[in-house]
């Protein structure tokens, strides 16, 4: 097994198709098809299903994806920084969306600033979908609000943010007020996936307490909209709506007896190896987070 027949392996289970793989890589049909057969051949796996003219990955062929994107990501990080001093890298990073939406920009802007071969590739979407990533090996390193769940990702809490209640200024419910009289009123919430979401949910589920999800978002700003207009109440991260507390746009409601601070984390994968210019980020993140 070569890195060339990993890289082969990718293009065939990325497309689907031999053929494509084969206009992918540049290369001749018969000769992918051979790769793929002595695969699976030398270590008595099937990595595909042909059905008809269709491929479709194994059980095998996932756990092989996998471990393909990480060893090619690495070659040609090891291959991108043997020109480190000449040449401009990319580090690959994820984010949740409220940290997306809030703390990373400035984080980025100054690394960048600081490091100018160095550039940040970012991609921004919910827990679940950045964990996902992290662990085919698309993501370097991610900083996310909310709980992974695979073993395989390491993950170091860096500071405390904290979710609250909040509604339109004029909107008709009391405060405080409680997780049982919260749930009684229209509720804004992200998608599943979310990090902030699964923290809320779990509270009113952990409780026995059912609730009317009026909307449900993979924005934050689709959100604060809804609420600004009267639509109900959201609970969410108290840095994506000061600003509009302040304002008096939107008003914060006391919860009694219920704590929903949290931790937002610095994730990877358990086998990743960080290369010089990944731990300059990584020690960034971490001192900076550390001090907010």
């Amino acid at each position: 097994m070569t890195i060339r027949d990993l890289s082969i392996f990718i293009a065939v289970a990325e497309q689907l198709s031999m053929s494509k793989a084969a206009e992918k890589m540049h290369l001749a049909q018969p000769t992918v098809s051979a790769v793929i057969g002595s695969l699976e051949k030398d270590y008595g796996v099937l990595l595909f299903d042909r059905l008809g003219r269709s491929l479709h990955l194994t059980d095998e062929g996932r756990f092989l994806l996998s471990r393909s994107r990480s060893i090619v990501g690495l070659v040609d990080t090891l291959e991108s920084e043997l020109g480190a001093y000449t040449r401009q890298q990319t580090i690959r990073m994820g984010a949740t969306i409220t940290v997306g939406s809030t703390l990373l920009a400035d984080l980025i802007a100054r690394f960048e600033g600081e490091n100018p071969l160095l550039r940040v590739q970012v991609q921004v979407d919910n827990t679940q979908t950045i964990e996902r990533l992290l662990l085919d090996g698309s993501l370097d390193l991610a900083l996310v609000e909310g709980m992974v769940q695979s073993k395989s990702l390491v993950c170091t809490p860096c500071f405390v943010d904290e979710l609250i209640p909040v509604c339109a200024k004029e909107f008709p419910v009391p405060s405080p007020l409680g997780l049982k009289t919260l749930s009684d009123y229209p509720l804004i919430l992200r998608e599943e996936g979310s990090g902030t979401r699964a923290l809320f949910v779990g509270l009113l589920q952990e409780k026995g307490i059912s609730f009317e999800e009026k909307w449900s978002c993979h924005s934050s700003d689709a959100i604060i909209s809804a609420v600004s207009a009267g639509q109900g109440i959201t609970v969410i991260s108290r840095r994506l709506v000061r600003h509009l507390i302040q304002e008096n746009i939107l008003r914060e409601l006391s919860l009694e007896g219920v704590d929903m601070k949290r931790n937002f984390s610095l994730v990877h994968h358990k086998d990743k190896v960080f290369t010089p210019s990944m731990e300059k980020l990584l020690q960034l993140l971490k001192c900076d987070t550390m001090e907010g």
